[in-house]
C-alpha cells in the first residue's frame, strides 16, 4: 500500500487517471463520489480520561474533503461493503454496551460479566476495521487546507495517480510560449 498526496481540488474525474484505486483495474472504471474526514489520532489517548471533551475537540479539529475517485465495479462494491460493515460495527458496539449495562449493572456479583461486555463492545469495531477496512479500501491519513493524503490498496493505482499528478505539475511549470505556424 502506497501513500498518495492529492490536491483537494483534483479529487475529480477530470484530474485523476481511470484506474481503480482498490483493484488497479483500468477497464470498466466509473468515478464515484467519496467523502473523507480526518482528526488528529493523538486525541484517542485521552478518551479514557475525558471522552466527552475528546469528542468535542475532535469535532472542532476534524477536517473534511469530498470528491470523486475511480472505481471498478468490484472495487466500488468493496468500498460500499467496508463502509456498511464498519458502520454496523458501531451499532453492534452500542447494542452490546447497552445490553451489558442493563443485564449486569444492578448485580454486584456479575461485575466481571459487565467488564467482558464492555471489552467485547470495544473489540467489535476494531475487528471490523481489521477485517474489511485496513489495507482493503483507500484510507485517509491526513487532510489539510489544500491536500488529502490517502493510502491506496492498489500500488498500480498509486503509481498511475502519482505519474498523472507529476505530469500535470510539470506542464504547469513550463512557461507559456507562442507557437507560430509557417
Amino acid at each position: 500500500m502506497r501513500q498518495v498526496v492529492i490536491p483537494k481540488n483534483e479529487l475529480s474525474e477530470f484530474d485523476l487517471p481511470r484506474v481503480c484505486v482498490i483493484t488497479g483495474q483500468t477497464e470498466g472504471i466509473s468515478f464515484q463520489p467519496v467523502k473523507f474526514s480526518w482528526y488528529p489520532r493523538w486525541l484517542l489517548i485521552f478518551v479514557p480520561f475525558a471522552a466527552l471533551i475528546v469528542l468535542l475537540v475532535a469535532m472542532l479539529l476534524t477536517k473534511r474533503a469530498q470528491g470523486t475517485l475511480p472505481f471498478s465495479e468490484e472495487g466500488w462494491a468493496q468500498w460500499k461493503r467496508a463502509k456498511l460493515v464498519f458502520g454496523l460495527s458501531f451499532l453492534g458496539t452500542i447494542a452490546v454496551l447497552c445490553g451489558a449495562i442493563f443485564a449486569f449493572a444492578g448485580n454486584t456479583q456479575t461485575g466481571s460479566y459487565l467488564m467482558v461486555g464492555v471489552l467485547v463492545a470495544v473489540l467489535i469495531p476494531v475487528v471490523a476495521y481489521s477485517a474489511v477496512v485496513q489495507g482493503k479500501v483507500p484510507q485517509v491519513l491526513r487532510i489539510d487546507a489544500r491536500e488529502v493524503t490517502l493510502r491506496l490498496p492498489s500500488d498500480e493505482a498509486a503509481s498511475a495517480i502519482l505519474r498523472h499528478l507529476q505530469a500535470g505539475q510539470a506542464s504547469r511549470a513550463m512557461p507559456a510560449r507562442e507557437v507560430r505556424s509557417a
